[in-house]
């Protein structure tokens, strides 16, 4: 008995230890007040090797699948956005410093890189990937789209994820005009925030040079949940 309950500790401090090697590897963005408070801001105060601008036109595209947040700031969003680049039009903007990517935030109500600008008042919905630090695995599904959103969250939970509408009072609901996200040509938008241990599972090893070849089963399934509602909504 007193064996197995070394070999049950040992396995929990390992996974402890790998957590926290996870999360010392790419922290979550805290809930301090952001370093900059608008893109030009960051732009003049940053290197342009420490993050990346990209954008992926589809021809017809009618939706703009996008995240202000990718790359190391908050672990996960680049990988999902990017796998819509063959149906959607894509924008990413991607921190990548070696440290303290949290200095790359910029809310969505305040973030104005001109190009995102540009390309989301060229389709007429935006769909936004986020993250938040939440420890269970979960969606919280918001935007100015109500009734698309919650038929993600059905979609979600009928292929076995967690997922809720946002409440109209939180501040992860992405429902503020100034939101980028609802800068689009008909304004409404689909906003998901998903929580650390759920972008977590979608990938074998979660460092950030590794998701793009450790996309597992959780992540496909999550993803084609999301694009069965795209198709029959958006095309």
């Amino acid at each position: 008995m007193r064996r197995f309950l070394l070999n049950v500790i040992f396995v929990l401090t390992i996974v402890l230890f790998l957590k926290y090697v996870h999360y010392s590897l790419e922290p979550e963005p805290s809930n301090q007040p952001d370093t900059y408070p608008n893109f030009s801001s960051l732009a003049e105060n940053e290197s342009p090797a420490d993050y990346d601008i990209s954008y992926n036109e589809k021809k017809g595209s009618k939706v703009l699948i996008m995240s202000p947040h990718g790359g190391r700031i908050e672990g996960g969003v680049s990988e999902l956005v990017r796998y819509f680049n063959n149906e959607y039009s894509t924008y990413l903007f991607e921190g990548f410093k070696s440290q303290d990517n949290q200095t790359l935030h910029i809310t969505s109500t305040n973030f104005d890189e001109p190009l995102a600008e540009k390309k989301i008042k060229e389709h007429q919905y935006v769909v936004a990937f986020h993250g938040y630090k939440g420890e269970n695995k979960n969606t919280l599904v918001g935007g100015t789209d109500r009734k698309r959103a919650k038929m993600i969250v059905r979609a979600l939970k009928r292929s076995g994820f967690s997922a809720e509408l946002a409440s109209t009072g939180s501040g992860l609901a992405g429902l503020n005009a100034e939101n980028i996200n609802n800068q689009g040509e008909t304004g409404l938008s689909i906003q998901l925030e998903i929580s650390r241990e759920q972008r977590e599972a979608f990938f074998d090893d979660f460092y950030y040079k590794n998701r793009k070849y450790t996309k597992n089963n959780e992540f496909y399934a999550y993803v084609r949940a999301i694009k069965s509602v795209l198709e029959n909504e958006y095309s």
